[in-house]
């Protein structure tokens, strides 16, 4: 388990003083692959670095498996880290090593048996399916081979704890899909527990179980991926949904209804799972006297779990309208008025 625990941190260059985190308290529970989402200057990284005690705290503190990181000693630390792997957005490999060399500098600290290293590494190119790149030099490889390189290195410790630090972010969206594989793969597998740092909110979407959205040092709105996507609160929140879950009713369309005179409200309408729309629908046209135009739908999968968001106008007088509401209401189906 990871803990943060009202943590600040204040840097200080030149006489000027910047706040890059401001009180956040937040826990990754074992097993958890926990994404941190914002733009650049958010306090995202200052966070990550802090798990395995590259950065502490100016205020607060961070706990790992109950371990105060500010109390322990150098030795103790140096214990820790070998628990925690970290991939990198820029590889951070040495151009003048070979692939093997790279992937066993880790064990090399370590001191490992030779013998025993020689096949740890190759069992680990093997899993990230670079066997064959083992005597290739960085310089040789694509941007997707030097990313499995690095999360190959950084497996070499066998951690508990994996910190990905917008691993994907330099990489094309064919490549980025790959890497998110294997990371998934990973998780699955190897059972370790991950941090995912990242201003591409499909990364979240794709990998995490739960996250937090930073603003400014300050975490604004935290939750399962499900909880926060389907219904996210901040308008930070909802910028970065609304780029893979759009909610918002096209302005042609918006134009369109402005033109017409007729008596209506307009509701967005959030399902997850089995509450499906279709038997709502029906029910709604056959029972009451109002006429129904969607006006935007969209379908994703969350989790395994199905999030349906579609638009809908209602056209009819006002109890008719009332009593459709209430009927939605009866059906426990979220839904906002919306105002054009």
């Amino acid at each position: 388990m990871i803990q943060f625990k009202d943590v600040s941190k204040t840097f200080k260059s030149k006489g000027v003083t910047t706040q890059a985190l401001q009180h956040v308290s937040l826990t990754i529970d074992d097993g958890d692959m926990f994404g941190v989402i914002g733009f650049s200057g958010a306090g995202k990284s200052t966070l990550l670095r802090m798990v395995n005690g590259l950065e502490m705290p100016t205020e607060g503190h961070v706990e790992i498996n109950g371990q105060d990181l500010s109390k322990i000693s150098h030795n103790e630390m140096r214990k820790l880290r070998k628990s925690i792997g970290m991939v990198f957005q820029q590889f951070n490999l040495l151009d003048s090593r070979t692939v093997f060399d790279n992937v066993a500098i880790p064990l090399r600290l370590n001191k490992a048996d030779k013998d025993k290293m020689h096949k740890k590494v190759m069992e680990l190119l093997e899993y990230v399916n670079l066997a064959d790149k083992a005597d290739a030099y960085p310089g040789q490889l694509s941007g997707g081979q030097k990313q499995r390189v690095g999360i190959a290195r950084a497996l070499a410790t066998d951690p508990s704890i994996l910190l990905c630090d917008e691993a994907t972010s330099a990489l094309d969206p064919e490549t980025t899909e790959s890497i998110l594989q294997l990371l998934e793969r990973i998780h699955k597998e190897l059972n370790i527990t991950m941090l995912i740092v990242t201003h591409e909110i499909q990364v979240i979407q794709r990998l995490c179980n739960r996250v937090a959205v930073m603003e400014h040092g300050k975490v604004v709105e935290r939750g399962s991926v499900l909880e926060v996507f389907s219904n996210p609160q901040q308008d930070m929140t909802k910028k970065f949904v609304r780029t893979v879950i759009p909610d918002q009713i096209p302005p042609s369309v918006v134009a369109k209804i402005h033109e017409e005179k007729d008596n209506y409200k307009i509701l967005k309408l959030r399902f997850l799972g089995d509450n499906a729309t279709d038997h709502l629908m029906y029910h709604i046209n056959k029972t009451f006297s109002v006429q129904t135009n969607i006006l935007f739908a969209s379908v994703n999968e969350l989790q395994k779990t199905i999030l349906g968001i579609f638009i809908l106008q209602i056209i009819g007088n006002d109890a008719e309208i009332a009593k459709v509401i209430q009927y939605i209401d009866e059906q426990q189906v979220q839904w906002q008025e919306v105002d054009l």
